[in-house]
C-alpha cells in the first residue's frame, strides 16, 4: 500500500504546492479544505495528471467535530497516515488596539489550535506504524514577531513551541516533528499583505530581502518533501527557515 499524506489547507498556495510535490513522490495526497472547494478540486485534477492518487476532504481544522471526521475518512479510506503537513492557516493585518476579541480568537482556533487537533488525531495512526513525519508550517512571524500581526505571531510561536515539545515526546517512536518557518512567500496570502500596506512588491524584494525575490511555494514544497522522507530520519525538533533572507534584511521593529 502507498504512503498517505495529509495536507491542511491545500486548495491554493503554498498547501497546494506541497500535496503537488507528495503527489509526485507517489504518496497518496489527502487534499484538505475548508470552503473554497472548486480550488480543491483543481489541486485533485493537478495530482491526477501527475499520475498521482488523491482523495479530498471537507473540514475546518479548528473544530474538532470536523477534524474527527476528516480522521473517520482517512482510516475508511487508506487506513493509514505516514505523513501529515499542517499548513492550513490565516492571517489579517490588524495592530493590537484595533483587534477584537473574535479576530484573536479566529487567529488561535485557525493557527494553533488547528495544529493541536490534527495532530492528536494523527498521532494513534503514525505509532500503529511506528514511523512518521509530522511538518508543521510556521512563519517568521512566530520567530520575530511583526508588527500588524500580534495574533498571527502569537499563534505561529506557538505552533514552535507545541513543535519542540512534542519531538521531545516522541522520542524513540520513529515519528520526528519539525517546523518550517516561512518569509513572505508568492501566494494569494502573501500578496494580500503588500496590498495591505500600498508597498509594492519590487519595493519590498529590494529592500527587505538578501535574495531580491520572495519565496517560492514550490521551494517550501521540497523542503518538505525532504523533511518527510527517510533521509530526514536523524532532524527533529528543529525550526527551518526559508525566508529570501528577510530576518537578517528586515529592519528592527
Amino acid at each position: 500500500m502507498s504512503k498517505t499524506a495529509l495536507v491542511t489547507g491545500s486548495s491554493r498556495g503554498l498547501g497546494k504546492a506541497i500535496a503537488l510535490e507528495l503527489a509526485a513522490k507517489s504518496y497518496t495526497v489527502i487534499v484538505n479544505y475548508r470552503k473554497r472547494r472548486e480550488a480543491a478540486e483543481e489541486t485533485l485534477r493537478e495530482i491526477a495528471r501527475l499520475g498521482g492518487e488523491a482523495l479530498l476532504v471537507k473540514a475546518d481544522v479548528s473544530n474538532p467535530v470536523e477534524v474527527d471526521g476528516l480522521f473517520e475518512e482517512i482510516r475508511s479510506s487508506t487506513g493509514r497516515l505516514d505523513v501529515l503537513v499542517n499548513n492550513a492557516g490565516w492571517g489579517y493585518l490588524t495592530p493590537t488596539s484595533s483587534m477584537d476579541d473574535s479576530l484573536w480568537e479566529r487567529h488561535i482556533a485557525v493557527n494553533l489550535n488547528g495544529v493541536f487537533y490534527v495532530t492528536r488525531r494523527a498521532l494513534s495512526l503514525m505509532q500503529d506504524l511506528g514511523w512518521g513525519r509530522i511538518i508543521n508550517i510556521t512563519s517568521i512571524a512566530g520567530i520575530r514577531g511583526l508588527p500588524g500581526l500580534p495574533a498571527y505571531s502569537a499563534a505561529k510561536a506557538g505552533v514552535i513551541g507545541f513543535t519542540r515539545s512534542l519531538a521531545q515526546e516522541l522520542a524513540g517512536t520513529g515519528i520526528t516533528v519539525n517546523a518550517v518557518a516561512v518569509g513572505f512567500a508568492d501566494t494569494d496570502m502573501g500578496r494580500s499583505f503588500f496590498q495591505a500596506t500600498g508597498m509594492s512588491l519590487d519595493e519590498y524584494r529590494e529592500r527587505y530581502t538578501l535574495t531580491g525575490r520572495l519565496v517560492e511555494p514550490v521551494e517550501v514544497a521540497r523542503l518538505v518533501s525532504y523533511l518527510a522522507s527517510r533521509d530526514a530520519d536523524n532532524i527533529t525538533g528543529q525550526v527551518i527557515v526559508i525566508d529570501s533572507g528577510q530576518l537578517l534584511a528586515l529592519p528592527p521593529p
